[in-house]
């Protein structure tokens, strides 16, 4: 059913592609090359100011009417920025790990659509409906690759997102946004310091320790939110000068029945229990792409069903329910397209740190959990 080598190739083939973000003109290239192989037609589109970090679609249909599902995974990886034991540009197996950047976070998922491409290309009769594959890139730093694709006249009902968790199946994530904050105080000659001045790090350390203790919403499936401050600048290091300004970012990932609102709500207030209040300006940090809402997809959704039947089939083990704590493409389609997504696809280890590894039997494992899947979903 599934030609291994041809799989394997093509995994390794790919991680041996530098496709750091930013530079993604090569490993889009050889998935056009793949794609057209295959006999489809590959489309390159870009970002307005990303010419040359195509992202990559096509389109399979059947001459039956059906449904329309989405298999997506990113093209882009994050940098090299330790030491490794191996080229991390060259795949290592050892044992049943592959070695390299991108064999886990996600170039096993990349060849697993690929090849499940190849097989309903071949096996037109065996589904009904259109089969999407989408390879975008920019995932790694703000999505404008999937934001982008979302131009394109298509319209699937649902979607997989081959990203990296075999384990387990993602049917929520939770949302997330980076917010500023401005604490003001007033400026003297340090040496006149405390009768007279106002010191803003001061003022903004005692917020950070506070909205670090604020309460957050409850989701019955997400769990709670959480707030991280994660950066806080302020002073002149080499003046005797009072600091009078003192600039806070926070990482606030939050569930459903919170909004940027009822946030922004709780740091001023907490601002107000600490008496800078007026002294403290609050907003969402600007960004070119939206911010990612939070969402959960009913657990017995047909979608869900079929992928964790499958799975056992395959595998003999029960597919894991998890809401995810992080935010990832999938939060894109679902709530700026309203494309049902689950994620699941081939992993490993070590994913954005040295050494990184999937394992080749995942991979493959993966491809026929989503032929046997869309066998089902697609009749």
């Amino acid at each position: 059913m599934i030609n291994k080598e041809r799989l394997k190739k093509h995994y390794h083939d790919m991680i041996k592609i530098k496709s750091v973000s930013g530079d993604e003109k090569q490993i889009g290239k050889y998935i056009k090359e793949r794609i057209e192989e295959i006999g489809l037609e590959a489309k390159m589109i870009y970002f307005e100011e990303g010419k040359d970090r195509p992202s990559v679609y096509t389109s399979l249909k059947s001459e039956k009417p059906g449904p329309s599902i989405l298999l997506i995974g990113h093209i882009d990886t994050v940098g090299i920025n330790d030491e490794w034991d191996t080229d991390p540009f060259q795949p290592v197996e050892k044992g049943k790990k592959t070695y390299g950047r991108g064999a886990m976070d996600m170039k096993g998922g990349l060849s697993a659509i690929i090849e499940t491409l190849t097989y309903f290309k071949n096996n037109s009769d065996e589904f009904s409906g259109e089969i999407i594959a989408a390879f975008v890139s920019d995932e790694e730093v703000l999505a404008k690759g999937t934001y982008r694709l979302l131009e394109e006249d298509i319209s699937p009902e649902m979607a997989i997102m081959a990203e990296c968790r075999f384990d387990n199946v993602a049917v929520g994530f939770r949302g997330r946004y980076s917010i500023e904050i401005d604490v003001e105080g007033q400026s003297a000659h340090s040496s006149k310091y405390p009768e007279i001045g106002d010191n803003a790090i001061i003022s903004a350390g005692k917020l950070a320790a506070e909205i670090e203790n604020l309460p957050t919403v409850v989701h019955p499936k997400l769990g709670e939110g959480s707030w991280c401050v994660k950066y806080i600048e302020g002073g002149i290091q080499n003046a005797l000068i009072v600091p009078n300004k003192c600039h806070i970012v926070l990482e606030r990932f939050f569930v459903e029945g919170e909004t940027y609102e009822t946030i922004e709500k709780q740091i001023i207030e907490a601002a107000g229990k600490l008496g800078i209040k007026e002294k403290t300006k609050v907003k969402l940090k600007e960004r070119t792409m939206p911010y990612m809402e939070p969402f959960t997809i009913p657990e017995d959704d047909e979608l869900v069903v079929k992928l964790t039947e499958k799975y056992k089939e395959v595998t003999g083990n029960i597919l894991k329910m998890e809401y995810d704590k992080s935010v990832c493409d999938s939060n894109i389609l679902v709530n700026s397209a309203d494309i049902k997504t689950v994620t699941f696809g081939p992993s490993g280890e070590n994913m954005h740190g040295k050494n990184e590894f999937g394992y080749f039997h995942q991979v493959l494992q993966s491809t026929e959990i989503y032929i046997k899947t869309l066998k089902e979903l697609l009749k």
